[in-house]
């Protein structure tokens, strides 16, 4: 029973390892929280007005560049173009007060801020471009060219210091981006020069732009689908690309919006339920969509076969835990086929039924207790040499017994406090029950017949 017991919680807690690791890489470069601009919002005489207004450069805004701007409807009839009939009239609420959606979003987050310490939010921008790096490499001079997914630099994301390679956490220079790790792994050093190349469109013709960048460093871009093809740049980098043209991000992410990280992903269904009440209370849900990263388009489908596998490895662990109470059930059968005459002695002298039944009932649980103490105490010391162990089985497999790409440099070496918990919860129950049959069959002894034939 203490082996099964040890199997059972090395198992789920590699499996519940594996899973944190997982979501931690998907939400370690975007935000747990997804807030995003919905149709409504770009529909919206809010959104619009910024291309017909001169205070606007003509030019629609991002998110970032809305909370930064000091009027929330820049359009003045002396001066600007006359509007067309399709741009809606401005959204005021029931006050007649002006709806602006981005400043009363960043409000609510701000109340946030002090019901749930420690969250972060930022505003974000996905735009693209062509990069090119020139590669000066002894004297001679060779081109790297790669149509590209650029990311604004998250500041606030207490995450992204993790994804750095070789270099510390700070903000970039205007000129500086961060390139993923692949693209180091093909020459590219810190300092190369290049830039990158984006289409602005003209009364005739679009017009090529140029933007001098310099490499900064390098990160992780974890599980993104568009990770090896996505920089990390200044935000003012997206800014002016998105003013000129408009990106689509093949893994459907919005191209705008916000992300939120909390400081325990366990309060991320209270920050999303709170939230979600606050947009409406605001008077502004329907400009914004709330998403979780379980929802997100590019680990949807990863996350929920992890849901799967959690339950069908939970199943199987309580069948192999109920097959090793069988043996309960059998040892406990032939304790009492040998203690028959003691047994008829205790029901001579007064026993009750109850009370025998009691006495195999507590031996049946004890040895579940026992069983847990000691298949525990042997999970934690295979879970604290573990590396150990996957060097041996490396050795006799002659390559890596497990994929790093999949199970990471380390395999978990914490035990799981939910398998500890189903263990411990299970085992001295299933042993309780397992022991009530041999116990009922005990307090089904008859006394006389038994003595008589002893």
């Amino acid at each position: 029973m203490a082996l099964v017991v040890w199997l059972v919680l090395v198992f789920l807690s590699v499996t519940a390892g594996i899973e944190k690791a997982w979501t931690t890489k998907l939400t370690s470069l975007y935000g747990p929280l997804r807030l995003c601009p919905t149709d409504a919002y770009y529909r919206s005489y809010f959104y619009q007005i910024d291309g017909y207004a001169s205070a606007s450069n003509h030019t629609l805004k991002t998110i970032g560049e809305k909370a930064e701007s000091l009027a929330s409807d820049p359009y003045l009839i002396s001066e600007d173009m006359d509007l067309p009939l399709h741009i809606t009239k401005i959204d005021r609420d029931t006050s007649g007060a002006v709806i602006d959606p981005v400043k009363r979003v960043m409000g609510v987050l701000d109340d946030l801020q002090k019901d749930f310490p420690g969250l972060k939010y930022q505003d974000y921008e996905i735009s693209g471009a062509l990069l090119k790096l020139e590669l000066v490499r002894g004297g001679r001079t060779s081109a790297l060219s790669q149509m590209s997914y650029l990311l604004s630099m998250q500041e606030a994301n207490p995450h992204f210091a993790n994804l750095l390679i070789d270099r510390a956490p700070g903000p970039l220079k205007d000129d500086e981006v961060l390139l993923p790790k692949s693209y180091q792994g093909n020459g590219v050093m810190v300092g190369d020069r290049g830039f990158l190349s984006y289409s602005m469109p003209s009364s005739a013709i679009s017009q090529e732009q140029r933007l001098q960048i310099r490499v900064a460093g390098f990160y992780d871009p974890g599980l993104l689908s568009i990770g090896n093809r996505c920089l990390v740049v200044p935000s003012h980098i997206t800014r002016q690309i998105y003013a000129a043209t408009q990106t689509y991000c093949p893994d459907g992410t919005p191209t705008n919006g916000l992300f939120i990280w909390p400081k325990e992903m366990s309060d991320l269904p209270s920050i999303q339920k709170l939230l979600s009440h606050r947009l409406q209370e605001a008077g502004i849900e329907q400009y914004w969509s709330l998403t979780s990263f379980e929802e997100y388009e590019f680990s949807k489908d990863l996350l929920q076969q992890f849901r799967s596998d959690r339950l069908l490895f939970s199943l199987i662990g309580a069948i192999i835990l109920f097959v090793a109470c069988c043996n309960i059930v059998s040892l406990l059968i032939l304790l009492v086929n040998d203690k028959k005459k003691e047994i008829a002695i205790l029901q001579s002298m007064g026993a009750s039924r109850l009370s025998i039944v009691s006495i195999f009932a507590t031996c049946g649980t004890l040895m579940g207790l026992v069983s847990c103490c000691i298949g525990s105490a042997l999970a934690l010391f295979t879970l604290n040499n573990l590396e150990t162990l996957v060097s041996l089985l490396s050795a006799i497999q002659g390559r890596a017994a497990f994929n790093p790409l999949f199970f990471g440099p380390h395999l978990p070496r914490e035990l799981s406090s939910a398998a500890t918990t189903f263990v411990l919860i299970a085992t001295p129950l299933l042993s309780l029950v397992a022991a009530l049959i041999p116990a009922l069959k005990a307090s089904r002894i008859r006394a006389s017949s038994t003595l008589r034939s002893e």
